[in-house]
């Protein structure tokens, strides 16, 4: 069995955000045909322990303990971001650098003879000039440099609109030169393949692979019973374009909602201060992490998406169609997804929108088992698991005869 080396930014597991969930899915399905090598960060070192849940089905995994997701201490990220500032690196990109990794990515190098290395998430091709020429695959979590754009128009705060700018164009730099020099991408829906050939791409190197999610269960769809309508917001809360979409959310919608007739659930890790201070545990409940969101999504009627900021699919969407719970989203936050509005799920990009479609659900309950039914059907033919190993083969052959 022919081996390769995985890069990632953190240790997939447990699966408890979007990236992490598309990782683990990934890398176990190349596991399937390559005897796999792993070099990973861990965001504490207490995450290290879930490196033997993973090793069963990998050669090996090294993960590296370094502190990447900064929400809980701006000093920290105000010194880092203006070290960033004097190099040529956008400072999302500079905070994967690491002396440590790269021991354990030249150890790994030295030893080993890889078919190729599998770059998971744009922020790691920071280490390609260390694979000495080996091909590299490079999975496109996002278009990183669109999401940034689309920060800088939504921002109205003159400072952060002028740093963000100065960021985005390092960024979208990193970004071209990393696809130029990547042997072959992989990017989640056409929305990304276009945007990437814009950017100057060769399309050849370019191939459309949408995220695969593993059910561990059947489900089933939902009866609907509720007196009140039960709302699920699900998402890390470290990632500002959550923060940002939850906040429009709540101060432009829920509270213009009857409160005797919802309840909010906000699921996820890391909520900062102002997410926190939503929970009022009568009709807002704020949950942090959660080791099982499946309580959350049986017990909620329905999955919003308020998202304005962002590029790529988003895992919770694919998640909900296989689960069993209908979504409501902006058009930003349903991008790239194979679904049609009022079929698989419902689409609101205004507070106006968003309140009509609440207060028609309220109204019909049969729309929800409809999109239920619907969606549950579109996870099965386009974002199983199962599919993936064979999806992932003729991709890694394109890349291959491409360099002969």
């Amino acid at each position: 069995m022919n081996k390769i080396l995985f890069i990632t930014n953190l240790i997939p597991f447990p699966l408890d955000n979007g990236g992490k969930i598309k990782s683990y899915n990934t890398l176990m399905a190349l596991s399937k045909n390559y005897s796999v090598d792993v070099l990973c960060f861990a965001n504490s070192s207490n995450d290290i322990k879930y490196k033997d849940i993973l090793s069963e089905e990998l050669n090996s995994i090294t993960v590296v303990p370094k502190t990447i997701v900064r929400s809980s201490s701006k000093t920290t990220f105000i010194k880092e971001y203006f070290k960033s500032v004097l190099t040529s690196k956008p400072y999302s990109i500079n905070k994967f650098l690491d002396k440590s990794f790269i021991q354990h990515l030249q150890n790994y190098l030295s030893k080993n003879e890889y078919e190729f290395v599998y770059i998971d998430h744009l922020p790691m091709m920071v280490y390609l000039k260390y694979l000495g020429g080996i091909p590299v695959l490079l999975d496109q979590h996002n278009v990183e440099s669109l999401i940034f754009k689309r920060f800088i128009e939504t921002e109205t705060n003159v400072v952060k609109k002028v740093l963000g700018l100065y960021e985005y164009r390092k960024l979208r730099n990193f970004e071209v030169n990393s696809m130029l020099s990547a042997s072959h991408i992989i990017c989640l829906s056409k929305e990304d393949f276009n945007e990437f050939a814009n950017m100057g791409v060769e399309k050849e190197k370019l191939s459309v692979l949408p995220i695969h999610l593993t059910l561990n269960k059947k489900y089933n769809i939902k009866r609907f019973d509720f007196k009140k309508i039960k709302i699920l917001f699900l998402g890390s809360m470290s990632w500002y374009p959550n923060q940002s979409g939850l906040k429009w959310f709540m101060e432009n919608v829920w509270n213009k909602l009857n409160p005797d007739e919802y309840e909010l659930y906000i699921v996820g890790g890391n909520p900062p201060s102002f997410i926190k201070s939503y929970n009022n545990n009568t009709n807002v409940f704020v949950t942090g992490y959660v080791d099982d969101v499946d309580k959350y999504i049986e017990k909620c009627d329905v999955s919003i998406v308020p998202l304005f900021i962002g590029s790529g699919q988003r895992v919770k969407i694919i998640e909900s169609f296989g689960k069993g719970i209908p979504v409501i989203s902006t058009s930003i936050g349903a991008e790239g997804l194979v679904g049609t509005s009022g079929k698989d799920l419902l689409i609101a990009d205004t507070k106006e929108e968003f309140i009509e479609q609440l207060e028609s659900i309220k109204l019909n309950r049969e729309i929800l088992i409809e999109l239920s039914t619907n969606a549950m059907h579109t996870f099965n033919n386009y974002y199983s698991s199962e599919k993936l190993p064979d999806k992932l083969i003729p991709i890694i052959s394109q890349m291959s005869k491409s360099k002969e």
